[in-house]
């Protein structure tokens, strides 16, 4: 299979066959942010392979638990370790089903899901606290753009993840009504998120008097643009403008550190040997929403479909409307401004 190198080449990895599935991959069966990231889990397997002298084809399984111990030395989360296994684990059933080199293979892909993490002695995973509603209004008088400030108030009052935030457009929304369209959320399908009056009516102003001033590219079509008209590309970049204002707004703190492996420092061109997790982030604005939404007496069922946290015994409840449904969690919930 020939690589087009024009699409591939900002891919970390080497491994042909991994620049091939991340290619195919890209933009069709995952985000185009979550392609990064599986990016850089398979070049931290690669880099841990070529110390010892071997490829992704002649790794055999034991290789693998061996990559697995060496997460959790590291300082790992379980839930971090299960994400790269997982990346490998998807890598190793594309070579078996879709390349030539699949009988090359030291090992059965299938054997990846007996890995049981549970059994290894990670940390305990990071929590974050929802912020209280005075930290709220801290947060959001921090901010130094109108923009920066919606995207805040977007994300504690409808929980939209950080890619959702960032992937609005101007098509999505419907502020006759009272809702925004989510049309490319993780793991799911599309859905709507209701938002009050005054939220609608901040949006509307923000395009009416903001936004054309803010962007000189008439054609865009995202709600928040970056500044060159594109969409803003990464979830650091929005993560980075929650951090800064929460760090100016004296809410800030450091809630937790982990290592970064000497092979994904290099490749992310940093110096640290450890990453800080902080206490606000544009997840803590979701947390907060969800939060928020269950002190106000917003029923558990209604709260999941604005989480979009499906499962069968949320949807075997949600018998009515969706007009009846954003209704009753509008009159309800009394988001802080």
């Amino acid at each position: 299979m020939n690589e087009d190198t024009s699409t591939v080449q900002d891919y970390r990895v080497q491994d042909q066959h991994a620049r091939e599935y991340l290619k195919r991959s890209d933009g069709v069966k995952l985000k185009s942010s979550t392609v990064r990231t599986y990016d850089g889990n398979l070049r931290q397997y690669e880099a841990f392979l070529q110390d010892r002298d071997k490829s992704l084809l002649d790794a055999e399984f034991g290789d693998l638990l061996d990559f697995t111990a060496h997460c959790v030395r590291s300082g790992n989360r379980q839930g971090t370790i299960e994400a790269k296994v997982s990346t490998i684990g998807e890598l190793y059933r594309y070579i078996r089903l879709y390349t030539d080199d699949r009988d090359t293979l030291n090992f059965d892909p299938l054997r990846i899901s007996t890995i049981d993490l549970s059994k290894y002695n990670t940390p305990e995973p990071i929590e974050r606290e929802a912020l209280t509603r005075a930290e709220i209004r801290q947060l959001f008088d921090a901010f130094d753009s109108y923009r920066n400030r919606l995207m805040a108030v977007v994300g504690v009052e409808t929980g939209l993840r950080n890619s959702d935030i960032r992937g609005i457009r101007l098509e999505d929304l419907s502020l006759d009504v009272g809702e925004i369209h989510v049309h490319d959320p993780k793991n799911s399908k599309p859905y709507d998120v209701p938002i009050a009056d005054d939220l609608a009516f901040e949006i509307d102003y923000w395009i009416r008097h903001h936004r054309t001033g803010f962007v000189a590219n008439t054609t865009c079509e995202y709600l928040f643009p970056s500044q060159d008209g594109s969409q803003l590309k990464t979830n650091s970049s929005l993560n980075r403008l929650v951090k800064e204002a929460a760090q100016r707004a004296g809410i800030q703190d450091t809630i937790g550190t982990s290592q970064v492996s000497s092979h994904h420092g290099d490749d992310l061109s940093s110096r640290k040997s450890q990453r800080e997790w902080h206490r606000v982030t544009v997840h803590t604005l979701r947390h907060s929403c969800i939060t928020l939404m269950k002190e106000d007496g917003v029923d558990l069922t209604y709260r999941q479909m604005v989480a979009n946290h499906s499962s069968p015994d949320t949807t075997q409840a949600y018998t009515h409307s969706s007009n009846e449904v954003f209704e009753k969690i509008r009159g309800r919930f009394n988001p802080p401004r």
